[in-house]
Formats: structure tokens, C-alpha cells, sequence
């Protein structure tokens, strides 16, 4: 899903275009983008959120993934880092694309996607976006 900017960049236009019109959101101002990564191995995914907080994205976390009706574990973690930026569709794109690669070169089963808010509007319910699974 992943592997190209083209294929990426319309649906990044309409998610930006909606977050205008229905919240009201300054895109083209810094925002909050949440990025995700899962694995069945928290160790390697420990590894690839060090590598990224040492380019400036702020480690948040590895958390054990649970069914969704069940809540009991499926085996895989879910490493979630944030950084706050000013993206464009095609820079997003871009960022999406050397993420997936990143998953590759770690060894990490996928690269999960995005999710963007308004800085500091941690309690709104962010839109959830771009995620194969």
C-alpha cells in the first residue's frame, strides 16, 4: 500500500480536504501525525523507535495488541511514534513510502499507517487514516 507516492497522494488530498471542512483544521500548519509499525517481536520494534527518535519523532510507545471483541492478545505489538510537521499530500506520501522501506530493513512485518490532530488536542478523537489492515 505503500510502495509508491502516486498511488498515495489523492486519498491524502481528500483526508486533508475533510479535515478542513469538518473540523475546521490548518493542515498546512504543524500538526500532530501519529505513525505505526507492528510486530510480533517487540525487541525489533524496540530497535526501529530508537533509530527514530534519534531523527526527531517522539518515541511514544510498544503496546500489545488485543481482539477487538475478545481483548485477548493476538501476539503482535504496536509501536507508535509521533512527530509534530507541516506535510503536504506528496510529502506525506514520501514519509509513507521511506517508513515502509524502513519495516523492511528492520525487519518488522508492516508499516500500519497514519493519523494526524491538531498539537496539543490530545483528548479530540484524532481521524484515523491509511491503515491496510
Amino acid at each position: 500500500m505503500f510502495n509508491d507516492t502516486e498511488s498515495q497522494i489523492e486519498s491524502i488530498k481528500q483526508i486533508f480536504a475533510e479535515a478542513q471542512r469538518e473540523d475546521n483544521w490548518k493542515v498546512t500548519e504543524p500538526m500532530l501525525y501519529s505513525f505505526y509499525f507492528v510486530d510480533k517481536d517487540p525487541e525489533k520494534l524496540e530497535k526501529l523507535g530508537e533509530h527514530l527518535d534519534k531523527q526527531d519523532y517522539d518515541f511514544i510507545g510498544i503496546f500489545e495488541l488485543g481482539d477487538e471483541e475478545t481483548e485477548e492478545s493476538t501476539g503482535e505489538y504496536l509501536l507508535h511514534i509521533d512527530k509534530v510537521e507541516t506535510f503536504t499530500p506528496e510529502s506525506l506520501a514520501q514519509t509513507n513510502v521511506e517508513f515502509s522501506k524502513l519495516a523492511e530493513e528492520f525487519e518488522i512485518e508492516t508499516y500500519d499507517g497514519w493519523e494526524f490532530g491538531e498539537i496539543g488536542d490530545e483528548d479530540e478523537e484524532e481521524i484515523e487514516v491509511e491503515s491496510p489492515s
